[in-house]
């Protein structure tokens, strides 16, 4: 699970910067999680990551239609579906919360701001977030302040040098309790030949009744993304061995079986369009189809 420094915090930053684009259009801000844009915001300015001059680029109409411009030319509906992302796992870790989850597991939270925001709320759940030490030392330095939730524990791990197991219980992590588990990119990121043993090992850190919220990638034939724009060398990153980029729907719900997990497949509940801009009356705008939620339960 090779995850370099550096590509930790770019991605992290990367996503963060997506939803503060969107928090700015007036059109898609409503599409966020309530707060989510001005927490990431306040997070990135905190972490030395964003000053006011990067603020002002985003907003300025020359910057926003070069990026509606790029977005178009490259991958249409990019940032819609990273806000919609968040909006689907905001909503789904509150409806667990809500039903008597007691526990919050994010794998790879980066900037996120979805721990920071319900801890607050819910003052009685443990929150904890697992990260590459790089991001999360950005994250614990920006959060090292008054006001910091007591039930939210930032915790170093490299999984790509130790397991899961091993940096849950560093971390005091109840395996018998009700959780919610977030592992928003990491799929993603994870070879072909992990994936079942990663699966196996959530399943089994979660007690009965535990919601597991993931996002990956999609296969359009013959078997890559919808990304023939990109270019010749960025294709062939994503195609390099050992690197399972694209799954079918049909595959990975079979991978969660094998692990003991029952995926959701109701459209209106893992489609996004449906879910989200066909009731919000925005269906007229694009939505990239290279990533499809995952929301898995532990019977």
């Amino acid at each position: 699970m090779p995850m370099r420094a550096h590509q930790a915090s770019r991605n992290a930053l990367k996503l963060g910067r997506a939803v503060l684009l969107v928090g700015d259009d007036p059109q898609r801000a409503p599409l966020l999680p309530l707060g989510a844009a001005e927490a990431t915001e306040a997070l990135l300015r905190a972490a030395g990551l964003l000053q006011d001059w990067h603020l002002r680029a985003y907003r300025s109409p020359r910057f926003r239609a070069l990026w509606a411009w790029s977005e178009h030319k490259l991958m249409p509906g990019a940032t819609t579906l990273v806000a919609l992302r968040k909006r689907v796992i905001d909503d789904e870790t509150r409806a667990a919360l809500e039903a008597g989850a007691s526990q919050v597991l994010v794998v790879g939270a980066g900037f996120d701001t979805l721990a920071l925001r319900l801890s607050r709320a819910h003052p009685s759940v443990r929150f904890l977030e697992l990260d590459h030490p790089a991001p999360l030392s950005l994250k614990r330095h920006a959060l090292d302040q008054p006001g910091y939730p007591r039930n939210l524990v930032l915790h170093p791990a490299d999984l790509g040098a130790g397991s899961l197991s091993e940096a849950l219980a560093e971390a005091r992590w109840d395996r018998t309790a009700r959780a919610v588990v977030i592992v928003e990119s990491l799929l993603m990121e994870l070879d072909r030949g992990e994936l079942p043993d990663f699966l196996r090992g959530l399943a089994a850190a979660v007690g009965p009744g535990s919601r597991l919220l993931s996002v990956h990638r999609v296969p359009n034939p013959p078997g890559r993304p919808p990304l023939a724009r990109l270019s010749r060398a960025s294709l062939h990153a994503l195609s390099e061995p050992g690197r399972p980029w694209a799954e079918a729907p049909e595959a990975v719900v079979d991978l969660l079986a094998e692990a003991g997990l029952v995926a959701a497949t109701e459209p209106g509940r893992v489609d996004l369009r449906l879910r989200y801009l066909v009731p919000a009356g925005l269906d007229h705008l694009p939505l990239a189809t290279h990533e499809h939620v995952v929301i898995a339960e532990r019977p």
